[in-house]
């Protein structure tokens, strides 16, 4: 399994607050025999603005302690871009926020309402040859409103990552169901934990388990395992991978009820 949106790194954002906390919290991944985890601190202009020699200095000392107690999973150091403002296609490349020097890169917009230069920010990613991933698709104002704007998404070549809580229901029950309609329809390529350390939990293998049992093995591996390490490895991705003639029932409301 691999994680590829989480804030674990400490004193960078609103995750970790310091390095005692992220020990905890890679012990918990340890613990949850995770193959591979890919930190991404918040990278936003204003408010956090961790630029690339500063979130290397903390992911190298995330190493140090990783070694020291002989983990084996492997680490990979990105960010989660808000993506707002006219330069903040330069500040990626600048400071090289894509996964794994890949061409895939993390981003995010504002909850309660894109942007207005959210389209033309991803337009231009992908005019470069990026591939951007949007985070957490489920927890935006729009799509809960209207899950069939994910579908646009995809169209326009961005791939989309769903949280591990959403599956689970932390964030409210309109979020779970649009999360888990987004996985039956094929519109998940990935999944992350976008863990903030504020829990002491790591939820992860928990909401693996829930797909595998709400869905089925093929579409848990897909998206926590497949596709993730095809990112890493650079490769494509596919957008759409699910027949829509294929597509299950959606679930009744008695369905629903007993799925929890």
């Amino acid at each position: 399994m691999i994680d590829i949106h989480n804030h674990i790194l400490p004193n960078l954002d609103d995750g970790s607050p310091h390095h005692e906390v992220t020990d905890y919290y890679l012990d918990r991944i340890a613990d949850a025999n995770m193959t591979a985890v890919i930190f991404t601190p918040h990278f936003m202009r204003g408010f956090y603005g961790n630029k690339k020699d500063r979130i290397l200095d903390e992911y190298k000392k995330a190493l140090k302690f990783i070694e020291i107690k002989g983990y084996t999973f492997s680490t990979y150091c990105a960010a989660e871009v808000y993506l707002v403002g006219s330069d903040i296609v330069n500040d990626i490349q600048e400071n090289s926020f894509m996964i794994n020097g890949s061409r895939y890169v993390l981003v995010e917009n504002s909850m309660t309402g894109f942007s207005m230069d959210f389209y033309e920010n991803l337009f231009n990613l992908v005019k470069l040859g990026f591939k951007p991933i949007l985070a957490h698709p489920e927890r935006y104002l729009e799509i809960k409103e209207n899950p069939d704007l994910a579908e646009d998404f995809m169209y326009r070549d961005v791939y989309l990552q769903i949280n591990t809580g959403s599956i689970l229901g932390e964030y409210g029950s309109r979020v779970k169901d649009v999360a888990m309609e987004l996985i039956e329809r094929g519109y998940v390529h990935f999944l992350g934990s976008d863990c903030h350390c504020k829990t002491g939990m790591y939820d992860f293998p928990k909401a693996v388990e829930r797909i595998r049992k709400d869905f089925n093995d093929k579409t848990a591996d897909l998206i926590a395992i497949d596709y993730p390490l095809k990112m890493l490895n650079n490769e494509e991705v596919p957008y759409f991978y699910i027949n829509k003639k294929q597509l299950p029932l959606k679930r009744n409301f008695f369905q629903r009820l007993f799925m929890k």
